[in-house]
Parts: C-alpha cells; sequence; structure tokens
C-alpha cells in the first residue's frame, strides 16, 4: 500500500511539475493608436493587458488575454444629429470610448537566443466596448459587444531564470457597432511593453 501511495504521487507530481515549467504570465502596459481616421485620433497612454500562455511545445503556445484602453478627444463646434434623424444639435463636444477585449490566444516562438525569443501570435474573442459622447452637461452613449481579432508580434527578453520583458506590437480589429457616429467597427494598432514571469 506505502509503495501504491508513493508511486501515486510520483505520477500526479510529474504532469503537475512538466505543467509548471511551461507557462507564462504577463502584465504589459499598452499604448494604442485608432485607425478611425475621421473619428478617433489621438494616442491612448491608458491601456493594459494581462495574459496567461501555456506552452503545449517549446515553440508553441495557448493562452488567454485580458486588454483594456480608454480613448478621449475634444471636438470643435459643429452639427450633430440623432441617429433616428429626429432632433440635432450643435455643440462642441468631448468623445470617449473604453475598450475590453477578451481574447483566446495561440502563439508561434522562432528561433531563440539566449536573450530573446520571438514570437507571432493571434488573439480572437469577444470586444465589449462603450462609446460616449459629452456635450456640455448632456451625455450620450452607446455600449456593445463584438467579436475581435487581434495579430501581434513581439519578444520575450529573457532577464532571469524566472523573470523577464516583453515588447510587442499588435493591430486590433472588431465589429463592435454604434449608432452615435453610425461606425461599424472599431479598430486600433499599438504597443505592448511589460514584465512576464515564466516557470
Amino acid at each position: 500500500m506505502k509503495k501504491l501511495s508513493v508511486l501515486l504521487l510520483i505520477v500526479l507530481a510529474v504532469p503537475t511539475t512538466h505543467f509548471a515549467q511551461h507557462s507564462l504570465v504577463g502584465v504589459n502596459w499598452e499604448i494604442n493608436f485608432p485607425n478611425n481616421s475621421d473619428y478617433l485620433t489621438k494616442t491612448s497612454y491608458s491601456g493594459a493587458k494581462l495574459e496567461y500562455r501555456q506552452f503545449l511545445k517549446k515553440n508553441l503556445s495557448i493562452g488567454i488575454a485580458l486588454d483594456w484602453a480608454t480613448y478621449e478627444e475634444f471636438f470643435p463646434r459643429q452639427t450633430f444629429e440623432k441617429p433616428d434623424g429626429n432632433a440635432a444639435i450643435t455643440t462642441d463636444f468631448v468623445a470617449q470610448a473604453y475598450q475590453v477585449p477578451i481574447t483566446g490566444t495561440v502563439h508561434y516562438y522562432f528561433s531563440e537566443s539566449k536573450l530573446l525569443k520571438p514570437f507571432a501570435g493571434l488573439a480572437l474573442g469577444g470586444q465589449y466596448l462603450q462609446q460616449t459622447l459629452y456635450y456640455n452637461v448632456y451625455a450620450t452613449d452607446d455600449d456593445n459587444w463584438g467579436f475581435v481579432v487581434r495579430p501581434e508580434i513581439g519578444t520575450v527578453i529573457k532577464l532571469g531564470e524566472n523573470f523577464g520583458a516583453l515588447a510587442g506590437a499588435h493591430y486590433s480589429y472588431s465589429t463592435n457597432k454604434t449608432e452615435l457616429l453610425n461606425r461599424n467597427s472599431f479598430s486600433n494598432f499599438g504597443f505592448d511593453i511589460g514584465v512576464v514571469f515564466y516557470q
């Protein structure tokens, strides 16, 4: 019975150890540039990303990521018409967008050196987008979910046995719609800079 217990512990411990030695957790700061050229154009420095990657092979991982970014821009005086055409208002306004993609990820890693582990990846999932227009003391908002696709490239910079840095770039396209501005999508590109912890 004692030998069976020891054998069972070894069998259970081996996969657990193998699993723990092939994962990565990242915390990144994101700088995003909206790609809606006739709407938001101002760079967002208020962005971040949390991610977990599980390695299936040395050069392949799957995972999950949570991102968020806030965009805000002032627009000079102009006329705004309600989507149903029943009313219009002429004023200056502030446009704000709050973006939260939740995605599953897959990454492929190229030949690595002692310092760098370059990768290319793809994230797919859902994106919550809240868009608000502030005119003086009034506000109109629209929020919804859409499908998001996000290709990315970058590299892990190995700084120690269990930690490092990450630098990357991404492009994001989502199907979020808003009647406020007659938009059927939302897109942006940006850069990621952060720290990673791996086992």
